[in-house]
């Protein structure tokens, strides 16, 4: 027995004061009277009668506590509970809405079968009266399409269930673990609630899933799984092509198509292959090299499309596209009253070193002759401009003197023994990350201060005086090295090829680190300008704020926009494919997660005031009654 008011258990402390007021009551009175003869014939009788008056007393208080005892309980509120299971038609479907799903035979995908078969389900279920439906569509993020709806909603299952085309199934991988997490929510509610997971794809452990399989025996599927460019030693191009055909031996001829080959817009070159995929053997991987291509070296190309020629199941992944065969251009302008080696070196190494992407144009020319606009970088070591550039990010080394709107004062000269060292900020940036000053000497520098306002950060000191600090915004990407190369063993430091390293990587950043994503990949972009815009798959982003990321849901070729700090238009373009897994549609996949729930069931309460009631008013009237034999 439970109560639902135990605070209503107070009133039996009415109990304690019944006792108390029977304790208090006088049982006789002082009465005077004219003779006590009148008394004398019934003292016999009277004392007869004694032992059943002092029993009816007793049970009229027995009475009276049980009453009272009632009516404290009846305020309480006692009730019995009552456990019962829930529904036992309650079925939980998982459809998978991956992109192996869309394999496609006799005229049906595999995603049109499963919802199929659903509907069928829902019906079964939704025809008992205590039935109970759940449909979670797992694409590349799991939702439910309804939830719990019984037999009265039959009608909403049924038009939801219309909806369930092709056109939900995604082109990514299935969210199982979001799918899992959906399916615990109803299980919460009933854990007796079976889950039914409609997929072709074979899993090692179905774990607390039963498994519906709908696939076909005659599906199978040809996919080019990647593509990729090398640059050789030579600077020429060779490609890697990774191809697979599941659930059929077949022979293939695979094609590649190159086109703007050594920057001849309307050149184009194809090369073929025929390879045989058996079961035991279901993918290969190819290089592709200049000889397949009549033999023409390729330079650079602005594309390859490559495909696999099958008439399968899945046409969605029997195409490749590759991107990046033409290097973006980064102008570097190098001006000195003292010339020197070292800045030009660096920038030559820096072109050997990101050659894959960038084609480093350097122009060393006289402090006379520097210009302030049309290039990427400008480094300028001692004689400074008049004013400072226009465009691109400006290095300003050993300054004589502060170009007009830069913010900066030139100081006296001053010279150190060959033992002072650098100091780091306090503060960290992505410049000094892996950079120990403690490690660069300094014997000469210029005193060079920066306006409080200016906007730069100081990243290096001796004593105070700033040896590195820059400035990071928008319109203006300033960096400032006091220190002079010749007096200084930052030339053959360690902490500064780390430092120059992270100088590039920060400020001419690849917009994408790949030509090639997946279907539900994060994709980083960077920007060389103040913002970007990416285009493909029928939509349009555009990021302002960087690094940005996107996820494309879509496969399909995607064109990035922007413009530099230069002012010059910027376009680059990536591919989105199917993921491999799903390409691989007779894989083996690992085991299905379990769901964890606890036991559940439905409480109801079996309600005692009515029988309360009934025994108090019992109580009343055998106690009325005893008073009203008293009396007699």
């Amino acid at each position: 027995m439970n109560l639902l008011l135990p605070w209503g258990l107070l009133g039996l402390l009415s109990v304690a004061v019944l006792l108390l007021i029977y304790i208090l009551r006088p049982n006789y009175q002082h009465k005077l009277v004219s003779s006590t003869f009148i008394w004398k014939l019934s003292l016999k009788y009277r004392k007869n009668r004694i032992p059943i008056s002092r029993l009816r007393n007793i049970i009229i208080l027995i009475l009276q506590i049980l009453l009272l005892v009632s009516l404290a309980f009846m305020m309480a509120k006692p009730v019995i509970p009552l456990f019962s299971t829930v529904s036992a038609h309650e079925k939980i479907a998982v459809i998978d809405a991956s992109a192996s799903m869309m394999v496609a035979s006799g005229g049906q995908t595999r995603f049109e079968r499963a919802a199929e078969k659903v509907k069928q389900l829902t019906q079964e279920t939704l025809a008992y009266e205590d039935g109970y439906m759940s449909v979670i569509v797992a694409g590349t993020d799991a939702q439910f399409l309804f939830s719990r709806l019984n037999s009265e909603n039959s009608d909403q299952a049924e038009n939801l269930l219309d909806e369930l085309t092709r056109d939900l199934c995604g082109y990514g991988s299935a969210d199982i673990g979001g799918a899992a997490e959906l399916a615990e929510e109803v299980l919460a509610v009933n854990s007796d609630a079976e889950v039914l997971f409609y997929t072709a794809t074979e899993y090692a452990d179905g774990g607390s899933f039963e498994i519906v399989d709908v696939s076909a025996d005659d599906d199978w599927n040809a996919a080019i799984l990647s593509a990729t460019p090398v640059l050789g030693d030579s600077n020429t191009y060779s490609f890697t092509v990774n191809a697979g055909c599941y659930g059929s031996a077949q022979r293939l001829k695979i094609s590649l198509q190159l086109s703007g080959v050594n920057g001849n817009a309307n050149s184009t070159l194809i090369a073929e292959r025929w390879e045989t995929f058996a079961d035991d053997e279901p993918e290969k991987t190819l290089e592709v090299t200049s000889a397949d291509f009549n033999g023409t070296p390729i330079v650079s190309f602005s594309s390859l499309y490559v495909v696999i020629e099958a008439q399968d199941t899945m046409q969605n992944d029997n195409t490749f596209n590759v991107y990046g065969g033409q290097k973006q251009p980064l102008r570097v302008q190098y001006a000195s009253s003292k010339p020197s080696n070292f800045y030009p070196n660096f920038v030559m190494t820096f072109r050997n070193t990101f050659n894959d992407y960038w084609d480093v144009q350097l122009d060393e020319v006289a402090a006379s002759q520097a210009k302030t606009e049309g290039y990427d970088l400008y480094i300028f070591e001692y004689a400074m401009p008049e004013t400072m550039p226009t465009d691109g990010i400006v290095w300003l080394a050993a300054p004589d003197t502060a170009p007009n709107g830069s913010g900066l004062e030139i100081g006296s000269e001053q010279t150190l023994d060959a033992t002072s060292t650098l100091s780091p900020a306090t503060v960290p940036h992505a410049l000094m990350d892996g950079v120990r000053p403690e490690t660069i000497t300094v014997q000469r520098y210029k005193r060079v201060t920066a306006a409080i306002d200016a906007g730069y950060q100081e990243l290096m000191f001796f004593n105070g005086d700033p040896m590195l600090f820059l400035k990071d915004e928008p319109t203006a990407k300033v960096v400032v090295t006091p220190l002079r190369i010749d007096r200084s063993n930052i030339s053959i430091s360690v902490a500064f090829t780390r430092l120059m390293i992270n100088f590039y990587n920060y400020y001419f950043p690849r917009t994408v680190d790949q030509n090639s994503f997946e279907v539900g990949q994060p994709i980083q972009l960077n920007a060389r300008g103040q913002n970007l815009q990416v285009d493909g798959a029928g939509e349009q982003f555009t990021f302002d704020s960087f690094p940005a990321e996107m996820v494309a849901e879509m496969p399909g070729d995607y064109t990035v926009t922007q413009t530099d700090m230069a002012g010059s238009p910027v376009v680059e373009q990536f591919f989105v494919h199917i993921p491999n897994a799903e390409s691989n549609i007779a894989r083996l996949a690992d085991r299905l997660p379990d769901l964890f729930t606890g036991e559940t069931s439905e409480e109801s309460y079996n309600d005692l005031l009515l029988w309360l009631a009934a025994a108090a008013l019992v109580l009343l009237c055998a106690e009325w009654l005893l008073h009203s034999r008293e009396n007699l």
